[in-house]
C-alpha cells in the first residue's frame, strides 16, 4: 500500500472510531469533568488516544513493509492502556513514570533506538554518549513524551503540534526513510482525531479529548521516529535538527518544570503555568492561543527543515535553539504583558469617552450662552444681531428658557 493510501487508511479509521467509541466512553466514564482548571462545559469523552493508535495499528499492519513495527507498536500499546486507566481511575505520576520508562526502555533494547551521540553542538565534532547513552535515552524521550502530556490544555494544541512536527521532520528527510511512512500513518490518525477536537463550531457536540492516552502515544510517536531518522549510520538528520520540530512542547515542559521546582512543587502534577493558561489570563480567547502557539510551532519547524535542507552545521542550529528554550518563556509572558497593556489602555479609553463628551457638551452650552450677550453689548441693543436659535427665548434677566417650537 502507498504512503498516500496508508495515510488516508489510518485517518478513515480513526475518524470512525472516535464516533464509536465516543458512547462506550460516556457509558464506562472515560470522560474529562469540568472543575478546577479544567473550563470546559460537560463530560468529554476521553477516546481519541485509542481511535489514533488502532488507526495507525490498522495502517501500519496493511503496509507492505512491517518489520520492526513492533519496537513502535508494543510499547505505544502499554502506553495507551496504562493512560486509559489512568483516565478513568487517576492512578497517578508514579505509576505513569514507570508504564513510559517500561515502553522507553522496551523501543531501545529491543529495537536499538537510542540516543549513540548527540551531533556536533559546539563544533568540536560529534558528541558520542557512551556509557550515558541508555540512560541519557530515557531522560530525553520521557522530557518529550511529558512535553506532549503537559502542552495538552487546549483544544487542538498537542495534537497540532505533534502534526507539524512529524509533518516537517519527514519533509526534512527527502520522504526516503522506511520510518516516514509510519510518519505519515501517525498523521493520518491525528488529521481523524483533529476532526473532533480541532476548535469549530461545526464539531462542538461531537467534542472527543485524547486524554494521557493519546498524548503520551503523540510524545512516543515523536520520540521513535526522531531516534530512526537521527542515528545510526544511515541516519537522514543531525540530532540538533530534530530538536527544532518539538521546540514548543520542550520550552513550555521545561519552563513549568523550573517554576514548580523553584517553588518546591512536584513537578510533574498539573498547574497553570504553561504558555497557553499565560495567553488566556492575558485575555486571549482559545482559539487566538491556538493561533499564536501554533504559528511558533510552524515557525520553529521551518527553521529545522531550512536548516536540514541546506545542511547548516549543527552548531549554527545548536546555539539558537537552545537560547529559544530557555527564552520561550519569557516571550511568551513578554506578550502577555503587552496584551494586558493593550487590553488595560482600551477600556481607560472606553471609561473616558463619556467625561470626554460630557465635558465638551457643557463648553459648548457656556459658548451659546454667552454668545447674545456679546452681541449686546457690542452693539447696545436689548437683542442679539440675527435671529435667536428656534426653540430658546431669552428672558429679561439674561437666563434662557427651553421653548421649543417658537422663534423671536
Amino acid at each position: 500500500m502507498g504512503l498516500s493510501l496508508s495515510t488516508a487508511l489510518a485517518f478513515a479509521v480513526t475518524a470512525v472510531l472516535t464516533l464509536a467509541l465516543r458512547p462506550l466512553a460516556l457509558r464506562l466514564r472515560i470522560t474529562d469533568k469540568p472543575g478546577g482548571r479544567k473550563q470546559h462545559i460537560g463530560e468529554i469523552p476521553l477516546v481519541g488516544g485509542v481511535a489514533m493508535f488502532i488507526g495507525t495499528l490498522v495502517a501500519a499492519m496493511t503496509a507492505v513493509q512491517t518489520t520492526g513495527l513492533w519496537t513502535l507498536l508494543v510499547p505505544a500499546a502499554l502506553l495507551v492502556i496504562v493512560g486509559v486507566i489512568d483516565d478513568r481511575y487517576n492512578i497517578g505520576v508514579s505509576a505513569r513514570l514507570a508504564a513510559q520508562t517500561c515502553a522507553v526502555l522496551i523501543m531501545m533494547i529491543g529495537g536499538g533506538l537510542y540516543l549513540r551521540d548527540i551531533g556536533d553542538p559546539f563544533g568540536t565534532g560529534r558528541l558520542g554518549l557512551g556509557i550515558l547513552a541508555i540512560p541519557g535515552s530515557v531522560l530525553v524521550a520521557l522530557s518529550v513524551i511529558n512535553a506532549f502530556n503537559f502542552i495538552d490544555g487546549i483544544d487542538g494544541l498537542a495534537a497540532s503540534m505533534a502534526l507539524i512536527g512529524l509533518a516537517a521532520a519527514g519533509l526534512a528527510t527527502g520522504l526516503g526513510p522506511p520510518a516516514v511512512s509510519v510518519a505519515a500513518m501517525a498523521c493520518g490518525a491525528i488529521l481523524g482525531f483533529l476532526l473532533f477536537n480541532f476548535p469549530a463550531l461545526r464539531n462542538r457536540h461531537l467534542r472527543t479529548f485524547m486524554g494521557d492516552a493519546g498524548s503520551t502515544l503523540l510524545g512516543f510517536v515523536v520520540v521513535w521516529f526522531a531516534l530512526s531518522i537521527c542515528q545510526g549510520v544511515d541516519r537522514s538528520m543531525s540530532p540538533v535538527v530534530a530538536l527544532w520540530f518539538a521546540l514548543m512542547p520542550l520550552s513550555d515542559f521545561f519552563s513549568c518544570f523550573v517554576r514548580r521546582v523553584a517553588r518546591g512543587k512536584m513537578p510533574l502534577h498539573a498547574g497553570r503555568e504553561h504558555f497557553h493558561y499565560v495567553l488566556m489570563r492575558a485575555g486571549l480567547s482559545g482559539r487566538q492561543v491556538l493561533a499564536v502557539l501554533l504559528a511558533f510551532s510552524v515557525l520553529y519547524a521551518a527553521v529545522g527543515l531550512i536548516g536540514a535542507r541546506n545542511k547548516l552545521p549543527d552548531w549554527a542550529l545548536f546555539a539558537p535553539w537552545f537560547t529559544l528554550l530557555a527564552s520561550q518563556s519569557f516571550i511568551i509572558r513578554g506578550l502577555a504583558v503587552y496584551l494586558r497593556h493593550r487590553r488595560w489602555s482600551a477600556s481607560q479609553i472606553v471609561v473616558e469617552l463619556p467625561a470626554s463628551g460630557a465635558a465638551t457638551h457643557s463648553l459648548m452650552r457656556r459658548m451659546r450662552r454667552s454668545r447674545p450677550l456679546e452681541a449686546r453689548q457690542r452693539n447696545g441693543q436689548g437683542h442679539p444681531v440675527g435671529a435667536v436659535r428656534a426653540g430658546t427665548e431669552t428672558n429679561p434677566g439674561g437666563s434662557r428658557s427651553e421653548r421649543p417650537g417658537v422663534r423671536l
